[in-house]
């Protein structure tokens, strides 16, 4: 790290390792512009083995990454690595203590550059195509039977509220039906920072083409408030439409569904985990499982009643 940043005539003042469940190992960093005489704050992140798919990403997108995140440089030789300016905090940092006005003013000015970035041209070759698959059932299906072996609390009625649902529904085979777009795949709110008055997104590792609606229902992985729920897609569809999406209502909305109850899945596994390494008490983690898997439900009955089920 020091060489290369030395490089860059760049000289090293202070580091700090930020904790937590990370893919790798991320640095905050303070240096010393010896072109410039200027003190400045980056962030160095060391991918993990396995882990380094955004390096991949940002030589195929890096003219697009550019408007929405801030990195300073990309190094494809092990250990693969990225450094970028120092963004602070990410929102959800202060999210959660806001009145519920100023979090539909936050979470619209993030829905507008998610609308911008699904409206950006991109040669369809450039990233791996989306669908849905069986991965995060399985995979929180194995969690939620980890934390049931371990907590008496833990009900498994769960665990068969997200096997039937995904059998009832044929969640693995779903077809997105909204036109097919560049997603950043991870729009939760600690990828999103607020900076210089506009939003900034970071790890795009999983970017990849495929229906607008995947980043909204990742966005609303941290909205625990009915109201908001159903202000994230009534907003995000005015903001596509004002872009000139052509969309049909009831693809928009199936999409949304199918890509909610999944990534429901994956984060009430993600959350589970989170708890398992110590950053989760026990009491919110029981308090989000039975949040998400309430949504699961809600989300199921609706599309059965509005009968989006059959047309799909």
């Amino acid at each position: 790290m020091e060489s290369r940043l030395s490089k860059m005539n760049l000289d090293i003042l202070s580091i700090e390792e930020i904790a937590g469940a990370h893919a790798g190992n991320i640095y905050k960093i303070e240096a010393l512009s010896k072109n410039e005489n200027t003190r400045e704050q980056y962030i160095y992140k060391k991918f993990a083995e396995g882990r380094d798919q955004e390096v991949e990403i940002h030589k195929n997108i890096e003219e697009i990454m550019t408007s929405f995140s801030r990195v300073v440089n990309v190094w494809e030789t092990s250990p693969k690595a990225m450094l970028m300016w120092d963004l602070g905090y990410p929102v959800k940092a202060r999210f959660e203590v806001l009145p519920i006005a100023e979090k539909k003013m936050l979470i619209s000015d993030i829905l507008k550059v998610l609308a911008s970035l699904h409206g950006t041209d991109t040669a369809q070759d450039k990233l791996p195509v989306y669908q849905l698959n069986a991965e995060w059932k399985d995979w929180c299906l194995e969690q939620l039977g980890k934390l049931a072996s371990r907590k008496s609390w833990a009900s498994p009625q769960w665990e068969s509220t997200i096997q039937e649902v995904y059998d009832r529904l044929d969640i693995p085979h779903y077809k997105s039906k909204c036109p097919s777009v560049i997603t950043h795949g991870d729009p939760h709110l600690e990828n999103i920072f607020y900076k210089d008055e506009r939003i900034w997104l970071i790890d795009w590792e999983w970017a990849a083409i495929g229906s607008p609606l995947r980043d909204v229902t990742i966005l609303m992985q941290d909205v625990y408030d009915e109201e908001l729920i159903s202000f994230v897609p009534e907003f995000y569809l005015q903001c596509l439409r004002k872009r000139g999406f052509i969309l049909d209502n009831d693809d928009f909305w199936s999409d949304l569904s199918y890509l909610y109850i999944d990534h429901l899945t994956m984060m009430l596994a993600w959350e589970v985990e989170k708890y398992f390494q110590g950053y989760v008490s026990e009491k919110r983690t029981r308090e989000i499982i039975e949040w998400k898997i309430g949504e699961i439900e809600r989300v199921r009955e609706e599309l059965e009643t509005k009968g989006l089920k059959g047309r799909i």
